[in-house]
């Protein structure tokens, strides 16, 4: 009797333990691949092309060509609040006579507006009969009252009653200066002017250069310009209404054909991209350029230009996008959702083998993770 039941425990042993081989077994032969299709990424690549007016093996032709140029303005000083200044209005007037005789006007003599301003012309005139005559005039006191810019008409108190009718005047231009607003030069305003004078130097430069490259195989031009020279009236700190500076720079016009610069830089791209990723694009859509001019060489007509190149790449091996330990042991479509979740990640695909299992294998070494 006791023996049966020690052979029931013993097949019931050997069953359980069986049971646990297979289950072993099963697990361990359980296989997940695991295809991901990674984003795109910017990646900037820098490469040097060398233009040369006889060029060389791996070069490009180009010329080099190289001027003087210098341009000198007025610039307004316009930074604060600014300083009020009075001082007389000054303007010109024409005075008319439709008398018969000569009328002679001595300096200072008094011009009146209907509201009582008083001026004076500032030279002796004769007014012809029937004619006129145009003078400079100025106001009898300082103030900004004195200003105006719409025509203004006078009468001539100096002259009897009667003259008065037949010798009158008006103004031919506006009345300025009876009071100014005086700012402060600052560093704002002087950069201001350098930076207008550098493009109106920059755009004869391109212009001059230009006519000295005439042939059609170079339609491209980038220029390059050094401040030789900068000279201004005022310094930063100064009171004054304006400004006069000067810029003197030396500038090199680069031409090429653009064309076969991106040709080339595309060729050379290809081979920097950084280990472990490659084009996701290939050709111009994939790459956006920004050219730069790194060394001129006038005399030798030469000249290198740096290419930095932004271009999309995605990974070539699955290092470093999923990691093993967070997928392994989870259903199916809990895997798929954590690694959607990955922001390096745009899709995958998942397959396990059997294909009846629905859960990725908890033993790391039994999930392969490729890139598509």
């Amino acid at each position: 009797m006791e023996s049966g039941i020690y052979k029931k425990i013993a097949y019931s042993f050997v069953g359980v333990t069986l049971l646990i081989v297979l289950a072993a077994l099963w697990f361990s032969s359980v296989r997940a691949t695991v295809l991901v299709t990674a984003k795109r990424e910017p990646t900037k690549v820098s490469v040097d092309v060398d233009l040369a007016k006889a060029p060389k093996e791996g070069e490009l032709p180009g010329r080099v060509v190289q001027g003087v140029f210098e341009k000198t303005d007025s610039f307004a000083a316009t930074s604060g609040e600014g300083r009020k200044v009075k001082g007389a209005s000054k303007g010109t007037v024409r005075i008319m006579s439709t008398y018969s005789v000569a009328q002679p006007l001595v300096v200072k003599t008094r011009l009146l507006t209907a509201d009582g301003r008083l001026y004076r012309i500032d030279e002796s005139v004769t007014v012809p009969p029937g004619g006129s005559v145009d003078v400079g005039a100025y106001a009898d006191e300082e103030g900004g009252t004195y200003d105006f810019t719409a025509p203004t008409s006078f009468t001539i108190p100096g002259l009897s009653e009667s003259m008065q009718k037949f010798v009158t005047a008006k103004s031919l231009t506006a009345f300025e200066g009876g009071e100014q607003t005086i700012h402060v030069v600052a560093e704002s305003d002087i950069a201001k002017a350098e930076e207008a004078l550098k493009k109106a130097v920059l755009d004869e430069a391109k212009a001059a250069l230009a006519k000295e490259v005439t042939d059609p195989r170079f339609p491209d031009a980038v220029f390059v310009a050094d401040t030789i020279e900068r000279n201004t009236s005022a310094q930063v700190g100064d009171t004054a209404e304006d400004f006069l500076m000067s810029v003197k720079a030396s500038i090199a016009g680069v031409f090429y054909s653009k064309n076969d610069l991106d040709a080339l830089v595309r060729e050379r791209v290809k081979d920097r991209v950084p280990t472990g990723r490659e084009f996701a694009s290939v050709g111009a859509e994939g790459m956006r350029v920004a050219y730069a001019v790194s060394m001129t060489d006038t005399p030798n007509e030469r000249a290198r230009v740096t290419a930095t190149a932004e271009v999309q790449t995605k990974p070539t091996t699955a290092d470093n996008l999923v990691s093993k330990e967070v997928i392994a042991g989870l259903s199916l479509e809990e895997a798929k959702s954590k690694i959607r979740s990955m922001a390096c990640i745009e899709d995958v695909d998942i397959t396990i083998r059997p294909s009846w299992v629905k859960r990725l294998p908890t033993l790391k070494d039994h999930i392969v993770i490729k890139v598509r």
